[in-house]
This record gives structure tokens, C-alpha cells and sequence, in this order.
């Protein structure tokens, strides 16, 4: 073992050990340093996120972005038609709480059986549950009003920063980072990351067309959704045998001489 290894290779080296027979108990991907690791940027994460709420909500200096907000609210208000209702009504679903809960168990179930590990699985559940819980913190903490239009909705949550429907689209593109474990494939890498941006737009367009977020709003869930893909990605790395891992083994090959048999 070089000491270019970081945790991540060592770990994946440890799978690759295990018994297959026993997939169930022995390929959880998440060792205990992993969990402070979490631990230390969830609270991060959270920091920085209510920080940018309560100066959105309470600092004068950035008033021009929130005029910005009220503008482009009663923009939307006023634009709005039956078939757009209906179009902002089914782009927001995909993003319901319900919705994404029973995507997300579909999926994470479908890769444990395809894959016989929880390395997938868990990268599909773990980005979600991070996302959803800082969320919840943060728009507890911050507590910004809703647009002041006319809303299609009624809510529980009266609390506008950041968006939960766009953080929660925009963490479907945590497929796209499982795709890339995968294949190189050109056409299958763009096609992921497509379809997770064109879920992500169509839900933020979805929410502001219903008076639910502003759009700096929207812009918070996108970023906190991004974020909490990439630490849990991190945290995770690739599989074993992913094509991420085996471009992993070259570079430390190439970085140290040494061929990894």
C-alpha cells in the first residue's frame, strides 16, 4: 500500500476481500471516520446555508436581489394561464415528498438487486436524507416569507428559503454520478446529466410559477442539492470495480511507478 491511498481506495480494497455469499452484512460502504466526516460537513453545510437565509431575509445591503425576487414573483403571478397551472401543477410532482421517497426506494432497491451491495443503494438514499434533513433545519431556522402573490398551493411549511423541491430534484442527479461509476460512455454520461439539469429547471420553473419560491430560493436548492452530491460522493467514491475506480488504480500507478497487480 502506497501512501497515495487515500481512505476511499483502501476501503474499496477491503470490498473487493469480502465474501459474496454475505453481500448483505459485509458491503456497507460507510466506515466510521465516514460518519464524522458527514457529521462535520452537514453542520458546515448548514452553517453557510443560514447564514446566506438570514442575510437574504434581514440584511438591507442585498435588497436589489430581493426586489429582484418580488419582481419576477408577480411576473409569474401575472403570466399565468390554465395550461401552464396544469404544466407547473405535474413539473413539481416528481419533487413531492411522497413522490421522492418512492422513487428513491424503487431505485436504491432495483441497484441492491442488481449489484448484490449497498454502494449504490446507499449513495441513492444517503444525498437524499442529507439533503432533506438540511433543509428542514435551515428553513426552520431562517424562516423567510413566501412571495407575496397569489399561491396555487397551500403548504405546511410556511417557510420559503432554500426551495426543498429543487434541492430535492436536483439530488435525482445523483444518478448521473452512479452512471459515471459505470461507463464511459459518452452518449450515457451526457444523457444522465440532461435529464438530471432538465429536472432540476423544470421543477425550479415549476415553483416560482406558483408562487411558492423566489428565485434566489430556487438558486439555494439547486446549490444545496449539488452539495450534498458531491460530499456524499466523496465520502462514498467509486465502487468496487466501477470504471471510477480503475481510473483511481492508473493515476496512482502513474503517480507512483508502482503497478497494481
Amino acid at each position: 500500500m502506497t501512501t497515495h491511498e487515500t481512505d476511499a481506495e483502501r476501503r474499496l480494497d477491503a470490498d473487493d476481500e469480502r465474501d459474496d455469499t454475505s453481500w448483505w452484512t459485509t458491503t456497507w460502504p460507510l466506515a466510521k471516520g465516514d460518519w464524522l466526516h458527514l457529521a462535520i460537513a452537514f453542520v458546515s453545510v448548514i452553517v453557510v446555508a443560514v447564514v446566506l437565509g438570514e442575510l437574504l431575509t434581514n440584511w438591507s445591503g442585498l435588497d436589489w436581489i430581493v426586489q429582484t425576487d418580488r419582481d419576477l414573483a408577480q411576473d409569474f403571478a401575472d403570466g399565468r394561464t390554465a395550461t401552464g397551472n396544469d404544466l407547473a401543477h405535474w413539473g413539481a410532482f416528481v419533487a413531492d415528498t411522497p413522490v421522492k421517497i418512492v422513487l428513491s426506494v424503487m431505485i436504491a432497491g432495483l441497484f441492491l438487486w442488481r449489484w448484490k451491495r449497498w454502494h449504490e443503494a446507499v449513495m441513492v438514499g444517503l444525498t437524499l436524507i442529507f439533503e432533506a434533513t438540511a433543509f428542514i433545519i435551515v428553513t426552520t431556522i431562517v424562516q423567510r416569507p413566501r412571495p407575496d402573490v397569489e399561491r396555487l398551493l397551500d403548504s405546511p411549511v410556511n417557510s420559503s428559503f432554500p426551495s426543498g423541491h429543487v434541492a430535492a430534484a436536483t439530488v435525482y442527479a445523483a444518478l448521473a454520478v452512479i452512471v459515471f461509476w459505470h461507463t464511459r460512455a459518452i452518449w450515457a454520461r451526457v444523457l444522465a446529466v440532461v435529464i438530471g439539469v432538465l429536472v432540476a429547471l423544470t421543477v425550479a420553473w415549476a415553483r416560482m410559477y406558483q408562487g411558492m419560491h423566489y428565485l434566489s430560493d430556487v438558486v439555494a436548492g439547486v446549490v444545496l442539492g449539488l452539495v450534498s452530491i458531491a460530499i456524499c460522493a466523496r465520502i462514498l467514491g467509486p465502487p468496487p470495480g466501477a470504471v471510477a475506480r480503475h481510473d483511481i488504480e492508473r493515476a496512482a500507478e502513474t503517480s507512483t511507478g508502482v503497478t497494481t497487480p
